[in-house]
C-alpha cells in the first residue's frame, strides 16, 4: 500500500500500482530480516562441515577434504567479515545485501555439493548415508535461502541435489529407485519450507508494511490537521466533558484576547455571560448527551470585557467505544457580520425617523395577523392614523419641524399601544396600528377598539413642544375589524384608507369603522363618546356639590363635589352613566381640570361675599387617570395660584380601590400634590378589606365610609354594625369619619348616637349647583349669628 493527497491536501490510502511492486516491498524487508541471520547460518554451516571432517577423519580423511573444510571455514569467515563490514559504518544498501546473501547462499550450496563427492562412498554406506541425511539438513537449515528469488533458489538447490544425484548413481551403478524418490523428496521438502517461510514471512511482512502506511497516513494527517488548525483565521477549542479546554489555537488568541497558557486547563465560562449560563448547558445537552453536533451564535467576553457575537460549530468527540469524551469547537467572531445584517434588516423593515416598522414589515405582520384571525375565529383590528393639520408645522416651520413632530407622535403611540401589538409608519404622516386577540365578540371588540381610538386621537390632541415652541394637531382613524380570511392585507389596507377618507371628508379627529354600524347600545355609547369629547374642553361639565355637616357645631365643614354634565338636549346627566366612558381616554384629565377651575373661582368668588371661612374644605374624587398625567400637579398649582386659593382648602379623595395601584411614579404625584398643602381621604372604606396600616401609609386623617355599606344600613342589621366598628375604630386610630349617603331620619340619630362627626347624604342637603349652595351658605351664616346674638 501507499499514500497520496487529495485535492484538499488529505491523505488518502490507495493500493500499489501492481503486485510487482508489493513483491519488491516484501523482497526488500526479507532481505533486510535475513542478513541479520546470516551469522547463524554460518556457524551451522561451519558446524556442518566439522561434523562430516569428522567422519572424515575415521575415513583417513585426504587433503581433499582438508582442502574442503578450510573452504568451508574461510568461505564462513569471510562472509561473516563482510557482513561485519557493511553494516558498521552504515545501513546496507539493497545491492550489498543481495550481493552477501546469493554469495553466501550459492558458495555454501556449492561446497554442500562438492562435499556430497567427497564423503558419499560405496564402501562406507553407514558414513555415506550419515554424510547425505547432514548435507541434507544443513541445507534444509540454511537460513538465508527463503531470501533468494526462484531462480536463484533453483540455482541453490541445483548446486546441492545436483552433486548428490551424481553421488548416488556413482555409489550404485544400478540406481536405487529407493534412493531417487529420498533425493525428489527432499528436494520437495526443502522446496515446500523455502516457500512456507517466504510465505509466511512475506504475509507478516505485508501486514508490516500495511501497518507502517497506515501509521505514517496518521502521523501525515495529524500534523496536516495539526498545521491548518495553528493556521485557519478560525478560532479552534478542544475540551473535554468537564468543559477544560485542552487545546488553543493562535486564532482563538486572536479572537478572545487570552494567550493559549492562560487559557488551557480552564473551563468555558469565562467566555460567557454568566447570566445566559443556561444556553451553554443545552449545547452541553446537545453534545454530550445525545451526541450531536451544534451550530449556532452566541454573546461572547474577550479579555478586555468587549461583548463580541462568534459562530460556534461544536462537534462531539467520541473514544473507540463511541462514547463522548470532549467537543471541538471552531469558532468565528461575526460581530461585524451580525452588525451589518441588523443593519441591513433595520433599513429593509424599519422606519429610519421613527423606528416604527415600514409598510413592507407591516405587510408581513397584517397577513400573520389575518391568518391568525381566520384560525381562532377571533377578531383582529387595524387601524389606519392620519395627522390632521400636520402639513401646517412642515409649511410653517420646515420639514425638520414636521420630522421631529413625527417623531414625538410615534412614541406617544407606542406608549398607547401594548408591545405585543404593531405600530407602524406608512409613511409621510400616516401610521397604523394592529390589534389582536380582542376575542370572539363583535361588540365587546369592537368596544375596546373604540377605547384604543380614543386613547389615540387624545394623545394627538396633547400640544407638541419642539424646541420651546407649542404645536397642535388632531388625527383621524380609519377602522377594519375582521375574524376570518376573507380579504387579504392588502384589501384591508385598502378598507381601511376608505374608512379614514369617509371621517376626514366628515369631520377631522374622529374615527369611524368601514362599511359597518354598531349594534344600538354601542351605538349609543360611541354617540355618547363623541359628544363627550366634544364637550371635554367647555362648561357643559358642571360641579355639582353636596354640603357634609360637622355634628358637633351643626356647620356645613365642606363640600362634595358631584360631576354633571349637560348634554347637547340640555339635559343634565349624571356622572354614573359616563364616568366608564370618560376613564377609558385622557378626556377625564381635561375634565377635571375644567371642574377644579370653577371649583376655584367659586370659592374666590363665596370668599369675596364673606360666605367661606378659611376652615371649610372642598372634596375632590381622583381616579388613576389624573393621577398618571404628568403635568396634573402643576396644572393644579397653577390654578391655585391663579385664584389664590389656600391649599388646604381643597381635599382629594381616592378610592379603596385605587390605593393597590399606586406605584413609584404616582407616589411621585401625590407627594407633589401634599407639598403643595393638599390633603387626601380614603373613600369607600368598609365594602372592601383595608388594613389600617395602608391607610396610616397613605398619610390621611379622615376616611369616608362606602356608599354601599350605609344604603345597606336601614334593612340589613350586619351592615349597621359594621358601620358602628368602622365609626369606632376611626376614633381610636385618631382618624374622622364621613358618613355617607344618609337617606332616614333613623339612621340619622342612630350616628348622631355614635358621635360621627361628619355627616352626608340627601337628608342633609342634595348634590346643587353653585347657586344653591350660596343661598344656604347664607342661611346658615344668618342661623349661626341669631343663635349667637341669643
Amino acid at each position: 500500500m501507499m499514500s497520496t493527497k487529495n485535492l484538499l491536501g488529505e491523505f488518502k490510502e490507495v493500493k500499489y500500482s501492481s503486485p510487482r511492486s508489493l513483491n519488491r516491498s516484501i523482497q526488500v524487508e526479507l532481505e533486510k530480516d535475513v542478513l541479520t541471520n546470516i551469522a547463524p547460518g554460518l556457524i551451522v554451516s561451519v558446524a556442518g562441515a566439522l561434523l562430516l571432517f569428522i567422519l572424515a577423519t575415521n575415513l583417513n580423511p585426504t587433503p581433499w577434504h582438508w582442502a574442503w573444510f578450510a573452504a568451508v571455514s574461510l568461505g564462513s569467515l569471510a562472509a561473516w567479515l563482510w557482513q561485519v563490514a557493511i553494516s558498521k559504518e552504515t545501513t546496507p544498501t539493497r545491492p550489498q545485501t543481495q550481493s552477501i546473501i546469493i554469495a553466501s547462499s550459492l558458495l555454501s550450496a556449492a561446497l554442500y555439493g562438492l562435499a556430497t563427492m567427497l564423503f558419499i562412498r560405496s564402501d562406507q554406506p553407514a558414513n555415506s548415508a550419515l554424510a547425505a541425511i547432514t548435507l541434507t539438513t544443513m541445507t534444509f537449515a540454511w537460513p538465508l535461502s527463503c531470501a533468494l528469488v526462484n531462480s536463484l533458489r533453483h540455482l541453490f538447490l541445483a548446486l546441492f541435489f545436483g552433486p548428490l544425484l551424481v553421488s548416488l548413481l556413482t555409489y550404485s551403478p544400478e540406481p536405487n529407485p529407493g534412493f531417487m524418490v529420498l533425493a525428489v523428496a527432499a528436494w520437495l521438502v526443502i522446496e515446500r519450507n523455502i516457500r512456507s517461510q517466504r510465505g509466511t514471512f512475506s504475509r507478516a511482512t505485508g501486514d508490516k508494511l500495511k501497518a507502517g502506511e497506515r501509521a505514517d497516513q496518521v502521523i501525515a494527517t495529524s500534523q496536516k490537521i495539526a498545521s491548518l488548525i495553528e493556521q485557519t483565521p478560525l478560532g479552534f477549542i478542544e475540551w473535554n466533558q468537564q468543559r477544560e479546554i485542552i487545546s488553543w489555537n493562535p486564532a482563538a488568541t486572536a479572537i478572545f484576547g487570552y494567550d493559549k497558557e492562560e487559557a488551557l486547563g480552564r473551563t468555558t465560562d469565562f467566555l460567557f455571560d454568566q447570566e445566559k449560563s443556561f444556553l451553554l448547558q443545552q449545547v452541553e445537552n446537545d453534545l454530550f448527551l445525545f451526541g450531536k453536533d451544534f451550530t449556532g451564535t452566541a454573546e461572547n467576553i474577550t479579555r478586555d470585557g468587549t461583548i463580541i457575537i462568534c459562530e460556534w460549530n461544536d462537534t462531539p468527540l467520541f473514544d473507540e467505544a463511541m462514547n463522548v469524551v470532549g467537543a471541538a469547537s471552531f469558532v468565528e467572531d461575526v460581530t461585524d457580520r451580525v452588525k451589518l445584517e441588523t443593519r441591513i434588516k433595520q433599513q429593509a423593515y424599519f422606519d429610519p425617523l421613527t423606528g416604527l416598522p415600514n409598510r413592507h414589515r407591516l405587510m408581513e405582520e397584517l397577513n400573520r395577523v389575518v391568518a391568525l384571525a381566520q384560525r381562532k375565529q377571533s377578531y383582529c383590528s387595524l387601524l389606519f392614523i392620519d395627522l390632521d393639520h400636520f402639513k401646517e408645522i412642515n409649511d410653517t416651520r420646515g420639514h425638520h419641524y414636521g420630522d421631529l413632530a413625527l417623531t414625538l407622535f410615534a412614541q406617544r403611540l407606542r406608549k398607547i399601544i401594548r408591545t405585543e401589538e404593531a405600530v407602524a409608519r406608512l409613511g409621510g404622516d400616516e401610521f397604523v396600528v394592529l390589534l389582536e386577540n380582542l376575542g370572539t365578540e363583535e361588540e365587546p371588540s369592537r368596544l375596546r377598539i373604540s377605547q384604543v381610538a380614543e386613547k389615540i386621537i387624545d394623545a394627538a390632541r396633547e400640544p407638541f413642544v419642539i424646541k420651546d415652541e407649542k404645536f397642535r394637531i388632531s388625527c383621524s382613524i380609519g377602522i377594519v375589524l375582521f375574524n376570518d380570511g376573507s380579504c387579504d392585507g392588502d384589501a384591508i389596507l385598502q378598507q381601511a384608507d376608505k374608512a379614514l377618507y369617509t371621517i376626514k371628508r366628515e369631520g377631522k379627529s374622529n374615527y369611524y369603522f368601514h362599511n359597518q354600524k354598531l349594534p344600538s347600545e354601542l351605538q349609543i355609547q360611541a354617540v355618547l363618546l363623541e359628544q363627550l369629547r366634544d364637550k371635554s374642553k367647555n362648561k357643559s361639565f358642571l360641579p355639582y356639590y353636596q354640603p357634609i355637616l360637622d355634628t358637633k357645631t351643626n356647620l356645613i365643614s365642606g363640600l362634595q363635589v358631584f360631576l354633571r354634565w349637560k348634554n347637547p338636549d340640555n339635559e343634565l346627566i349624571a356622572a354614573g352613566e359616563i364616568i366608564t366612558l370618560l376613564e377609558s381616554g385622557s378626556m377625564i384629565v381635561d375634565i377635571t381640570l375644567t371642574l377644579l377651575e370653577q371649583i376655584c373661582h367659586q370659592i374666590d368668588l363665596w370668599r369675596s361675599q364673606d360666605l367661606w371661612r378659611d376652615d371649610q374644605k372642598v372634596y375632590f374624587t381622583l381616579s388613576l387617570r389624573e393621577l398618571e398625567h404628568p403635568s396634573f400637579t402643576a396644572s393644579v398649582e397653577d390654578l391655585l395660584h391663579k385664584y389664590s386659593v389656600n391649599p388646604r382648602n381643597l381635599i382629594f379623595t381616592v378610592h379603596t380601590e385605587t390605593l393597590p395601584k399606586i406605584h413609584n411614579p404616582l407616589s411621585i404625584q401625590l407627594n407633589g400634590l401634599r407639598e403643595l398643602g393638599i390633603r387626601f381621604i380614603v373613600d369607600n372604606v368598609g365594602y372592601q378589606s383595608l388594613p389600617i396600616q395602608k391607610l396610616r401609609e397613605f398619610e390621611v386623617d379622615t376616611i369616608r365610609i362606602s356608599h354601599k355599606l350605609m344604603a345597606e344600613c336601614p334593612y340589613m342589621e350586619s351592615s349597621w354594625n359594621l358601620v358602628k366598628g368602622l365609626i369606632e375604630l376611626a376614633k381610636s386610630v385618631g382618624l374622622k369619619c364621613i358618613a355617607p349617603c344618609i337617606e332616614e331620619p333613623e339612621i340619622h340619630h342612630l350616628l348622631l348616637d355614635t358621635g360621627c362627626p361628619l355627616l352626608q347624604g340627601n337628608l342633609i342637603a342634595p348634590p346643587s349647583p353653585a347657586i344653591a349652595i350660596t343661598r344656604m351658605l347664607i342661611e346658615r351664616n344668618v342661623q349661626s349669628e341669631t343663635e349667637s346674638t341669643a
